[in-house]
């Protein structure tokens, strides 16, 4: 494995530039040139866009990589993995999904990037939480990331349980069986924990998590969750873009509810074809670590924007030998901002995400759960 590519997931400071962006670049270069070479799909891809390695003299160069809608890999299965990986998938629900494969190495790298975030936004504890899974039950027959990482979020702290949203049910014999949801379990689990000594993490997507609230409230249901509990939200809304609120009124709205203050509510951003994981700091911003760059692209012509214009989000990033997953198009609309404008310390440039493109044809893992969601009401 790529000695650049080790030492740069394996950094304990993962905002910082220097060192870390030097082997950004050559991981990136080493991985292009990996591809070019095993890969007849990108040699063509690359072809067609006129792109050579020698383009990539230094890092401001990368922007010349061609680009890869993340439809594209959901479309077309071109993977190279060989040998032992496991699989993941992009979120689908009776659509097209990614399917990637990350080698043991890899998985390493990852989870070593999740520690060194959760060590810088504070988010380990020892003491011991009652896990509110807001989403898929991880079982193995459900391959998608999102679960798969929603599930990871809760090494952060001791689990004394984990009660889920959507619940798997087995058929008979083992036979295969579906989801249902636990919409009661979830709410008398709330009532029961607010009483208990022991904090409370609920984790999911903030759609989920609004309508919960919002029924909580209508309902009168208020549940002060003991010190220490926290939000964690990721996702984003994908098809209730048009029930979207601001970030400010679901916050209170988890106040007024739970009693978390929103020092205690983080955000989580990434994708199937994008495995970085992004932060919110104590601002709620998204500051980029060394394991991605991230460019804003007009929508028209593909042309990089400056900072502060909305544009296509295209993110960057080495890991992954599965995939050409180096350049790769999101139909999420976002701005760079300077990190000076954050204040909250961190000197890295942050993304702000304003909302989807709307791209249609793609069936999502949260359109797929909210038909168990109004099944339920």
């Amino acid at each position: 494995m790529d000695i650049d590519l080790i030492r740069l997931f394996a950094t304990r400071r993962p905002y910082d530039g220097g060192k870390n962006r030097i082997r950004f670049f050559r991981a990136m270069k080493r991985k292009t040139a990996c591809f070019l070479k095993r890969s007849p799909e990108y040699r063509a891809i690359c072809a067609d866009a006129g792109f050579t390695l020698r383009d990539l003299r230094n890092v401001g160069d990368l922007g010349k990589l061609p680009i890869i809608p993340t439809l594209y890999f959901k479309r077309n299965h071109i993977g190279i993995r060989r040998g032992p990986a496991v699989l993941v998938t992009s979120s689908g629900t009776g659509g097209s999904v990614s399917r990637i494969r990350y080698t043991p190495g890899e998985l390493c790298l990852l989870a070593a990037m999740a520690a060194n975030l959760g060590r810088v936004h504070r988010l380990f504890s020892l003491r011991p939480v009652h896990y509110i899974m807001l989403g898929y039950q991880p079982v193995r027959e459900n391959k998608a990331v999102i679960s798969k990482t929603a599930y990871l979020s809760t090494w952060y702290a001791p689990g004394l349980d984990r009660t889920y949203a959507l619940e798997y049910r087995r058929g008979r014999s083992g036979a295969d069986g579906g989801y249902r949801l636990n919409l009661k379990g979830i709410l008398d689990k709330l009532v029961t924990f607010s009483s208990g000594r022991n904090p409370v993490r609920i984790v999911g997507f903030p759609s989920y998590t609004c309508f919960l609230l919002r029924k909580m409230k209508e309902e009168r249901i208020s549940c002060k969750l003991p010190a220490g509990s926290r939000v964690m939200l990721g996702g984003g809304w994908k098809q209730f873009a048009g029930d979207e609120i601001p970030k400010e009124e679901l916050y209170s709205l988890i106040w007024e509810v739970l009693g978390i203050g929103e020092n205690h509510v983080h955000e989580f951003f990434g994708a199937a074809e994008h495995p970085v994981l992004y932060c919110s700091c104590r601002n709620h911003h998204f500051h980029i670590p060394a394991y991605a760059n991230v460019l804003i692209r007009d929508a028209g012509n593909l042309k990089i924007l400056p900072r502060g214009r909305a544009g296509l989000v295209n993110l960057m990033t080495p890991i992954g030998s599965d995939l050409p997953l180096m350049s790769v198009m999101t139909d999420d609309i976002g701005v760079l901002y300077d990190g000076k404008d954050c204040g909250c310390g961190i000197e890295g440039a942050y993304l702000k995400l304003l909302g989807r493109t709307g791209a249609k044809g793609v069936k999502t893992c949260a359109a797929g759960a909210a038909e168990y969601w109004w099944q339920g009401e």
